[in-house]
């Protein structure tokens, strides 16, 4: 395990409606003042430029995985660590759609920029060559909500930030063993990925106010 890095530029998506303006991203490097905008190509094209010499961390605010329980009536059930807003009710339902436009479009950019990279979601193993990326959800909800969608992925990118600097070990705050991935699947989309284990691989969630350490 290689816990703790200070080279990783982070970016992070607050997924929403473009035409609404109802998202918004935030970019963390280093050596860097923070980066925030809403142009979600302008976003593209500054993280494939951070490739170019650095590692990634690349977060999207929405559910990236659902659970698939045994038990029928558990199905459109809230997710462990999600408390009682779950991802297949009201906002919920309505982002996780939209992430898999959203992902897949972000995605498929990088990919052009950054064709010989590899992708993970395995966040015990963290990103060492340029270009390469680990793929996290992140999630901003109650008093850990800014002013704005771009202020939200800001304290996301700077939560991250500090678990990966941080030199130990951290815990998902979402812990679902058995899921879909529709990360997974924007990955084997966009040519990221060919290993179909990837439709089947929780991904680290990431959320302000939670001990991830614990």
């Amino acid at each position: 395990m290689n816990y703790g890095r200070a080279d990783i530029a982070i970016g992070v998506i607050d997924v929403g409606s473009p035409k609404g303006g109802k998202w918004g991203w935030a970019i963390l490097a280093t050596n860097a003042a923070p980066v925030l905008g809403k142009d979600l190509d302008v976003f593209i094209d500054a993280m494939t430029a951070l490739g170019a010499r650095w590692p990634l961390a690349i977060g999207f605010e929405a559910p990236l995985f659902i659970p698939t329980p045994a038990v029928a009536l558990k199905i459109l059930s809230a997710r462990k660590g999600e408390g009682s807003r779950p991802w297949s009710a009201g906002a919920g339902a309505a982002v996780t759609t939209a992430a898999l436009a959203v992902v897949t479009y972000t995605l498929a950019g990088l990919r052009r920029g950054l064709s010989q990279a590899m992708a993970s979601t395995d966040f015990s193993v963290l990103p060492v060559r340029p270009g390469d990326t680990l793929f996290f959800e992140a999630f901003v909800t109650a008093a850990a909500k800014g002013d704005d969608h771009a202020d939200d992925a800001f304290i996301a990118a700077r939560e991250t930030q500090a678990l990966l600097r941080g030199g130990r070990p951290y815990r998902s705050a979402i812990d679902e063993p058995e899921v879909f991935s529709v990360l997974g699947a924007s990955l084997l989309r966009t040519e990221w990925s060919t290993d179909l284990a990837v439709l089947s691989a929780p991904c680290l969630v990431v959320k302000p106010g939670f001990d991830h350490y614990a």
